[in-house]
């Protein structure tokens, strides 16, 4: 069975909370975790004026119950500027295996999308074991994505071809001939290990950047890593 960690880090004030959308939001996660088994929910908890990642996952009783499965006790508060930088970083120590995919809630793939997943694991070196392992250091591997909400209104379309022109002609020149291709955001893939030990999948700071996601890039390239594009693939994106 899968493992899937959905880092969401205000779960903990929701299920304290007083207010009923804030409850209702937290209930219809917990009702996901019951429905699908191996969904597990990352979120930063504070208790007694120390901070914690904590991991969570559902009971198993037939309820919608949860039940802590890790909590790992943070240096202070994370979740500075955004908070969506660190709110990523401090749940891929709870992920599993080689690779690591950074995906959005509202990002999914096509059935004949899915099945492609195995040839991109092949832009590693995994099949080698030991032998191949040094090569995977600062990989990444993105692919792009393609908004199927175009129709919605004109400013949707007019997004919709930006993105397109984005994500495939102009990533897919800045890979190859000038190789400079950085990390622009999901759904890249990443090497799991450079991802624990080389700065995360995105980078935290107090000030407000069009992009926190690049720097993972910039970490990764700058210390002989390199991030790749690959064109046969896709996820759709609302």
């Amino acid at each position: 069975m899968g493992r899937y960690v959905v880092s969401c880090q205000v779960f903990g004030k929701m299920q304290k909370s007083k207010k009923k959308a804030d409850l209702d939001k937290a209930a219809h996660i917990k009702m996901l975790a019951r429905i699908y088994p191996g969904l597990r929910i990352a979120h930063v908890d504070e208790k007694y004026g120390e901070f914690y990642s904590v991991l969570s996952k559902n009971a198993g009783n037939g309820t919608d119950d949860m039940e802590e499965e890790y909590r790992v006790r943070l240096p202070g508060q994370i979740l500075v500027g955004e908070g969506k930088p660190n709110n990523q970083n401090h749940a891929v120590i709870f992920t599993r295996g080689e690779a690591i995919q950074a995906i959005d809630m509202n990002q999914d793939a096509a059935l004949e999308d899915a099945i492609k997943i195995r040839q991109v694991m092949e832009e590693f070196n995994f099949a080698e074991g030991g032998t191949g392992r040094g090569r995977n250091i600062g990989r990444i591997v993105g692919f792009r994505e393609h908004v199927f909400t175009h129709d919605v209104s004109a400013v949707a379309n007019f997004f919709s071809l930006q993105e397109l022109n984005f994500v495939s002609a102009t990533q897919r020149a800045l890979d190859n001939p000038l190789h400079v291709r950085f990390h622009y955001g999901h759904p890249d893939i990443f090497d799991r290990m450079s991802a624990i030990t080389m700065g995360g999948v995105s980078k935290a700071c107090k000030g407000i950047h069009l992009s926190e996601d690049i720097f993972a890039g910039f970490n990764y390239v700058l210390r002989g890593g390199e991030a790749t594009q690959a064109d046969y693939i896709q996820v759709m994106s609302t």
